[in-house]
């Protein structure tokens, strides 16, 4: 091995720091590579994952059918329309319209029947019947769904809720407000893999939405350090070559 020529080293625009320095910038350099390695290949696993899925398939989107579109006579209603900020009406079953009311104050949806009164939850079977009529997925079990463990697939959802699924299909799961009747999401293999990818990606390893954990922002800035000393280590360093 020979070094490169004083007049090639003349022209290297970084000055070259001393070996002392070397094997300290390239000690660090390996210890934070080792420490940040395993982070960094999930970050591009998942971010890889993120990039090439459809985000509508994650979502169970291809699952909806289209919903006709109905006229609604606010004139039948019985009780005041204008005492709430914001009101949602929509069928929930053939022949059945509800009432979506939010309050103010507190931001929740309290659905009600036209005539004012709090609408009565969807049965078992009507649960079955609107999952049959909304999307495409032939469901025949139904389970009642009154708490929400940590991570659970429908955190963030109001409880409670039905859970439907066909017997031969478990994995395609749909998610029924008893109340207004809504899809409120359907949870397939490809979004059961995004979600344990995005715990991995932003190293939440509890209720995986926070994406400002003490973790991420360690790694981050670990992960900044070893780009900058191997950065460092590629300027500082002037560049050896076999002789010919």
């Amino acid at each position: 091995m020979a070094e490169v020529s004083a007049g090639k080293l003349a022209r290297w625009p970084f000055r070259a720091v001393s070996l002392p320095w070397q094997r300290r910038l390239r000690r660090w350099h390996r210890r934070l590579a080792i420490i940040t390695a395993v982070q960094l290949l999930l970050w591009t696993l998942s971010g890889i994952y993120f990039a090439f899925i459809d985000i509508a398939v994650v979502r169970g989107e291809p699952h909806r059918l289209p919903l006709p579109s109905e006229r609604v006579d606010l004139s039948t209603f019985a009780f005041p329309v204008t005492s709430t900020s914001q009101i949602t009406v929509k069928p929930r079953l053939k022949g059945e319209l509800v009432v979506g009311v939010v309050d103010d104050q507190t931001g929740r949806t309290n659905w009600l029947t036209p005539s004012g009164a709090p609408v009565a939850p969807l049965t078992a079977e009507q649960a079955i019947s609107i999952v049959w009529d909304k999307t495409d997925i032939a469901a025949d079990v139904t389970e009642w769904v009154t708490s929400a463990p940590q991570a659970a697939e429908y955190r963030g959802r109001q409880l409670p809720l039905w859970r439907a699924y066909d017997v031969d299909e478990p994995s395609l799961r749909v998610y029924v407000d008893p109340r207004s009747g809504d899809i409120i999401a359907i949870r397939n293999t490809a979004w059961r893999a995004w979600d344990f990818l995005w715990m991995l990606h932003i190293m939440d390893y509890d209720d995986r939405d926070d994406i400002g954990t003490w973790l991420l922002k360690l790694f981050s800035v670990m992960a900044l350090l070893t780009a900058i000393a191997g950065i460092g280590l590629y300027l500082m360093i002037p560049w050896r070559r076999s002789s010919s």
